[in-house]
């Protein structure tokens, strides 16, 4: 099988996931469109709540390297070895793309806070998080939203009911839109972020399943811990 094939069917196993995501890209693609970067984050501001204040505070978190790092050794030590192994290898190459983006060819992009720290100072822009938590450079394209695509699609193609991609997609976008809420990145930047995120994952994984790789670790490491103890 080629490596073209066996993309496209892991892309029809992530069927649901996949339609949200398509459904994602229009809706960003649109705001990317039809409004200027700093009118766009500030019109997401207008919608502000308590209740997503609390939402997106804890949703974000599912972006986050720790997020993903707590995943693999979950995978690692209950599932398998190797769905842990792959899906550590797709996230780092996910990420190193994002990271050099961010700190290399796009280092100077400033944050959503920079760029209107005029309406926070004043008082007539929302602020959701407490100032110290706010970051000021490398918002271009979102960490957390190519994070969040990358470990939720995984997900979608290791549990055998499509239907849960739906779920995954749903989390997927919302730790993304999160980042527009908490005014940590623009719309574009969360645009790039999960087709690094999206595409880079579907490609890492289609590899690794096509050459078989770590064939032989598919196995628990709990488990492959007690089939070593019935030896002794």
């Amino acid at each position: 099988m080629s490596l073209i094939k066996n993309i496209l069917k892991n892309l029809k196993h992530a069927w649901l996931f996949s339609f949200v995501y398509l459904l994602f890209l229009i809706v960003i693609t649109y705001f990317v469109s039809c409004f200027s970067k700093l009118d766009g984050t500030i019109l997401v501001n207008k919608t502000w709540t308590s209740f997503q204040d609390v939402l997106f505070r804890a949703v974000t978190h599912l972006g986050g390297g720790e997020m993903a790092l707590l995943t693999v050794f979950v995978i690692v030590v209950f599932i398998s070895v190797r769905k842990g192994l792959i899906t550590l290898i797709c996230f780092v190459f996910t990420a190193l793309i994002t990271q050099f983006l961010k700190h290399v060819l796009y280092a100077e992009t400033m944050r959503p806070f920079i760029a209107l720290w005029d309406g926070f100072n004043s008082g007539e822009l929302h602020l959701a998080l407490p100032v110290e938590l706010m970051k000021k450079a490398n918002s271009f394209p979102s960490g957390h939203t190519t994070s969040a695509f990358s470990l939720f699609l995984i997900f979608t193609l290791y549990v055998k009911k499509p239907i849960f991609g739906l779920l995954f997609g749903v989390l997927a976008v919302l730790a993304s839109y999160s980042r527009v809420y908490l005014w940590q990145h623009f719309f574009e930047d969360i645009l790039f972020g999960s087709v690094i995120g999206f595409g880079g994952t579907i490609l890492m994984y289609s590899y690794l399943d096509l050459k078989n790789f770590f064939s032989s670790l598919d196995i628990s490491f709990i488990n492959y811990i007690r089939n070593a103890k019935k030896t002794l």
